[in-house]
């Protein structure tokens, strides 16, 4: 795990801006009233190559292996959760881009505590 505060803060904004930018095409692409199950499997297919964009914008700055994993997981729960609150009940703009947002850094997290875990501090 990286601890200098330039790529810590790196993680955070690919994460937050990933995240934010699938939670608003999801928010974009799917109409409201669709079954949430539905607004879910699209949200997450939707959210995959957000995710893959941020991934790949973000790499030159912050590292590759450091940033792909956590921004394509960013879009991909990002998508989904907004695609399946989209199909429950019809939200704004402001709440898919905070939804976005919040999932992107609650998949960063748990990225870290899953490396953490794995493979304890590297020395």
């Amino acid at each position: 795990m990286e601890h200098r505060l330039y790529f810590i803060f790196g993680d955070l904004l690919a994460c937050a801006v990933t995240g934010a930018a699938a939670g608003w095409l999801v928010y974009a692409v799917i109409p409201g009233g669709w079954h949430p199950l539905l607004g879910m499997m699209l949200g997450m297919l939707l959210g995959l190559p957000a995710g893959v964009v941020g991934g790949i914008l973000f790499a030159p700055l912050f590292g590759d292996f450091e940033v792909s994993l956590p921004a394509s997981l960013a879009g991909m729960v990002a998508g989904s959760a907004v695609g399946m609150l989209q199909g429950m009940v019809e939200i704004g703009a402001a709440t898919a881009l905070w939804v976005g947002t919040l999932a992107g850094l609650a998949c960063l997290a748990y990225s870290y505590v899953l490396q953490a875990r794995l493979h304890g501090e590297a020395r």
